[in-house]
């Protein structure tokens, strides 16, 4: 068996892989916890293990933007399983090639993705990965990840206009009925709903021209990403497990590098 972890800003996710699949048997999401120890991670863990009927760990890997985490996954993983935890980022070997000015900078969920996509699609895409913050990368059919872009994430855009504004609730991220509403609820919905599809629209739009050439959208995330993919323009791949599947083909890929 091997576990996988996926620690993003606002959720961690923690996929059980058994014998060579890419795509994890079990997955547990669970928010993420900046503070947790080792201990904490470990029990949670060993819950997760126990309820799906096992305790053999042959490896552990993890993909992090929430790097003040990093050593407690460490520390759990050497504790309670007696294992090197592999911590992937740019240093990793990849099956991708990176073009990025500082790429110490550029986050493991970015490249776990972009090397998932590669080995998964091999074609031009352009990866949109829809969390806490919203990411753009571009994957040329070769292996070259060519840089991207990053801008805040529909949740967090939500929050923050209930919050700033008294009169406005926060709304679910869905579909209305209609364009044009006549109800703040309604209204507050389409905005979120169409700007938000206008917006990535418009901003692989704008890549293609960058480029000169189409690119295929590669769409992953949590629940805003399956609202919004039905209503994007071109051609979109659904992957709700895109991250998952890269933590474990760049596991396989490290696996008994020292």
């Amino acid at each position: 068996m091997i576990l996988g972890f996926n620690i993003g800003n606002s959720n961690t996710v923690l996929g059980l892989y058994t014998g060579t699949e890419t795509l994890p048997r079990d997955v547990y999401r669970y928010r993420t916890a900046r503070k947790a120890s080792a201990d904490e991670l470990g029990a949670l863990v060993r819950q997760f293990l126990l309820h799906h009927g096992t305790d053999a760990v042959d490896g552990i890997a993890f993909a992090s933007v929430v790097p003040e985490l990093n050593r407690a996954y460490h520390e759990m993983a050497a504790r309670y399983f007696g294992s090197e935890a592999l911590e992937i980022g740019h240093r990793s070997r990849l099956g991708i090639r990176i073009r990025y000015d500082d790429p110490s900078r550029l986050g493991a969920d970015r490249i776990v993705n972009a090397e998932a996509a590669f080995r998964e699609y091999a074609r031009d895409c352009v990866i949109v990965d829809v969390g806490t913050a919203i990411t753009y990368c571009v994957l040329h059919a070769d292996g070259l990840y060519d840089g991207g872009i990053i801008g805040p994430g529909i949740g967090v855009t939500i929050d923050a206009l209930a919050s700033a504004a008294s009169q406005l609730p926060r709304v679910p991220f869905e579909r209305p009925g209609g364009l044009i509403a006549r109800n703040t609820i309604d209204a507050l919905k389409s905005g979120f709903f169409y700007g938000w599809v206008s917006l990535v629209d418009g901003m692989i739009e704008r890549i293609c021209a960058e480029y000169g050439k189409r690119f295929v959208i590669v769409l992953t995330g949590g629940d805003s990403a399956s609202v919004l993919g039905p209503a994007l323009a071109g051609e979109v791949v659904m992957d709700p497990m895109l991250t998952m599947k890269g933590i474990r083909l760049i596991y396989d890929l490290n696996a008994g590098i020292k």
